[in-house]
């Protein structure tokens, strides 16, 4: 008996790292058009986004939605675990939609903050930030990768942080918890710059 039960406890206890997926931002710099729903090999921005992560190893997947809130939903098809949460004040940034998307997030070990307008990324990308995160064992570490001497996304949060990211002040991200907490910081050199690469003029998209 004990046999047949134990690869399912063995699951039950396998720690998880949930995504958040930020969705919400007003594409101020794109003169008009909201970026993730323009056109990239052979979807939408998002749509890239969503489906690499999807297959990664992320255990549960929250898209945070803003403007065109309504667009965004219906060009996603989720899988079965994961979520849409709309943020009604998605205007005052960044932070305000982690939090959001923090309050929605089933318990887990670890939240990975991803951007929506990082459409190179691919499903290795995130399993390769998964991967090492839990590799560490400790919930009260932060990854963060980095490309060419530069901080690069997305940034995974233990859950030892989740309380400090809920109540948060800073309109525009975490990254100030990062600084504060710079001796419990794994820093992974990547190599490719997919890591660092993101939409904000139409340029960007040539």
């Amino acid at each position: 008996m004990l046999l047949f039960l134990w690869p399912k406890l063995y699951l039950q206890v396998m720690p998880k790292v949930n995504a958040i997926l930020l969705a919400a931002g007003l594409s101020s710099r794109m003169n008009g058009p909201n970026k993730l729903l323009l056109p990239f090999q052979g979807g939408t921005v998002i749509q890239s986004v969503y489906r690499a992560l999807s297959k990664s190893k992320v255990n549960e997947v929250t898209v945070v939605t803003g403007r065109d809130s309504d667009e965004v939903m219906s060009s996603l098809s989720l899988r079965l675990n994961d979520q849409f949460a709309h943020n009604d004040n998605f205007e005052k940034g960044m932070t305000s939609s982690i939090q959001l998307g923090l309050s929605r997030v089933e318990p887990c070990e670890a939240v990975m903050i991803c951007l929506g307008d990082m459409p190179w990324l691919n499903t290795a990308d995130y399993d390769l930030l998964i991967e090492r995160f839990l590799s560490e064992g400790d919930a009260q570490r932060i990854l963060v990768p980095w490309y060419d001497q530069k901080r690069a996304n997305p940034v995974i949060f233990g859950k030892s942080y989740f309380d400090l990211m809920s109540k948060h002040a800073e309109t525009n991200g975490c990254a100030q918890i990062v600084r504060d907490n710079l001796e419990n910081v794994v820093n992974l050199n990547v190599d490719s710059d997919r890591f660092i690469r993101d939409i904000d003029v139409p340029e960007d998209l040539k």
